[in-house]
């Protein structure tokens, strides 16, 4: 039959597994406390160029736990909503769409919309472009040599009394 070991036995082995536990779960919480101060620096450089700013939401959780969780807590409600990337993305697409906007070509002088073909504004008759008479392309009023063909172009006349780069009343709008 096998022998029961002595009580003396028993609590020794029970005090070195307690023992071991306590060291085991002690290691556990001191690399999570460890990995939780290197998180946060790592994620504060993320969001912020400023070294104070850096310091001070990585000495939050540095202190001891049960105080390391508070600063945690206290960093991710000061912490910026944004990562530095995310906010130059954004100002990227910012840029994309404000571009878009100013590329959107209206009449100088009834500030219509019109499409970038149109020779004259559909709205106030107001000539908008020429055509080279040698290619036909379309040109700037101020050009005098046309790019696609390289033909020299007259200058127009405007009739006096008429307001610059407007068409004849005859194509005007019927009252």
């Amino acid at each position: 039959m096998p022998e029961i070991p002595d009580l003396t036995e028993l609590i020794a082995t029970l005090g070195l597994i307690g023992q071991v536990l306590f060291w085991v779960v002690g290691a556990y919480f001191v690399a999570f406390w460890f990995s939780l101060i290197v998180w946060t620096f790592r994620d504060v450089r993320t969001r912020s160029r400023d070294l104070f700013t850096q310091a001070l939401g990585t000495l939050l959780v540095v202190p001891p736990p049960p105080l390391d969780i508070a600063g945690l807590v206290l960093y991710l409600v000061l912490r910026p909503r944004e990562t530095l990337a995310e906010a130059y993305e954004r100002s990227l697409e910012e840029e994309v769409l404000l571009q878009g906007i100013e590329d959107v070509d209206v009449c100088p002088a009834c500030k219509q919309l019109i499409e970038n073909d149109y020779v004259v504004c559909p709205q106030c008759y107001t000539q908008l472009k020429k055509k080279c008479p040698d290619c036909g392309q379309l040109m700037e009023l101020s050009w005098t040599v046309c790019p696609y063909c390289g033909g020299k172009v007259a200058t127009q006349r405007v009739p006096a009394g008429l307001p610059e780069n407007r068409a004849p009343e005859e194509h005007s709008e019927p009252k």
